[in-house]
């Protein structure tokens, strides 16, 4: 039990209150939500918890107290799991080596799962710190790790429950749109939500796509709502499952949207009509992939313009724009002096997600190799 200051006023002056204390500092963290005030030992009252070090006979206060006609007090106050945050008890937990920036305070939540991505030291604690968030955040029913490891093949990271249900399939909601998923067994990031948006704003009405490896339909399915016709494919057979049952879900006409569980190569030389739009969200590689464009012609004559391609691509924190542009060039062979470059996100201090917007030059179309560009020093 603590003794701490509180403001003691009537129910009509609650929000008051809040508002006085958090606007001047003097709001206590044992108060996490706005909306809740510690009921006061009479029906008729309430009390708002200041921090200990408020100064009550403060000028700014007592004009407050006097104005609400509400008075200031030292009130024991017993602590217990419910007053603390989930930062804080995990703080409590963590050895006092472990920086306060390493303290797990943020993270991902998908559907039902929450998701973490702990640092080595973490880890002897996991379990409890999974334990926490769960406690704490009565819509997470699992917290699960992600781990080091990657599928080679398909791209998506392995993870393990720490606490709570063995459960990967959920549904989450995205501009609008609802996805299902097994989480295990497709990628997903949440933090992606806004660039989605900002791909599907820039792309017009009635537009062409060819989204080369879609995942589970973030940018397909909210393109195909939007009027646009696309093709939409990726190699893992799970994203694919859920591609399709998420087009149905939303009730996307098959018109609007078609799937395909292809290499992505094999997808663009496939296709045998012209398109004005390609999307390669695959950060990791996707680059390595732009010498499909390089004699596309060949394989489909139907091609009668240049098409508008987002290539994804993870680089290092300096000269970002530059350096994903030289990645582009390097393997079109070709310069892009049109090309523009999007900063997404920081996925780690020292590398940024970049996505580089740029229309593919028709002599690269024709046959870019036969005319490799001439670098100067």
């Amino acid at each position: 039990s603590l003794d701490h200051p509180v403001i003691i006023t009537s129910p009509i002056n609650c929000s008051k209150a809040m508002a006085f204390a958090k606007k001047n500092s003097l709001f206590s963290k044992l108060q996490k939500k706005p909306k809740l005030i510690f009921p006061y030992d009479s029906d008729k009252s309430k009390m708002c918890v200041l921090i200990p070090e408020v100064i009550v006979d403060s000028v700014l206060l007592n004009a407050f107290l006097s104005e609400t006609n509400s008075t200031i007090e030292k009130v024991p106050i017993n602590l217990n799991y419910e007053n603390w945050s989930a930062s804080q008890i995990i703080r409590s937990i963590l050895p006092d080596e472990i920086d306060d920036t390493d303290v797990v305070s943020g993270f991902e939540i998908v559907g039902h799962i929450a998701h973490l991505n702990l640092k080595k030291f973490h880890l002897p604690y996991s379990s409890i710190i999974g334990q926490v968030i769960l406690d704490k955040n009565p819509c997470i029913e699992s917290v699960v790790n992600k781990l080091d490891k990657i599928h080679s093949k398909y791209r998506f990271f392995e993870m393990e429950v720490i606490a709570g249900k063995h459960e990967y399939i959920t549904t989450t909601i995205e501009n609008k749109i609802s996805f299902h998923m097994d989480f295990s067994k497709v990628y997903w990031n949440s933090r992606l939500g806004t660039e989605h948006l900002r791909i599907v704003n820039l792309i017009e009405t009635q537009s062409t796509i060819l989204d080369m490896f879609c995942g589970i339909g973030p940018f397909a399915l909210p393109l195909a709502k939007k009027g646009c016709k696309v093709h939409a494919n990726d190699l893992n057979p799970d994203s694919f499952h859920y591609l399709e049952v998420n087009v149905k879900a939303n009730k996307i006409p098959p018109t609007k949207i078609t799937c395909y569980n292809l290499d992505g190569r094999d997808f663009v030389r496939s296709f045998r009509d012209s398109f004005d739009y390609v999307l390669m969200n695959l950060p990791a590689s996707a680059s390595e992939f732009l010498d499909v464009f390089i004699g596309l012609k060949e394989h489909n004559p139907a091609l009668s313009k240049s098409p508008t391609v987002f290539c994804y691509h993870f680089t290092g924190v300096d000269n970002p724009e530059v350096s994903s542009i030289e990645a582009v060039e390097k393997v079109l062979e070709h310069p892009i002096p049109d090309a523009t470059v999007h900063l997404v996100r920081k996925t780690a201090p020292k590398t940024w997600m970049t996505c580089v917007h740029f229309e593919v030059p028709q002599a690269v179309l024709d046959g870019g190799h036969k005319n490799k560009r001439q670098r100067t020093e």
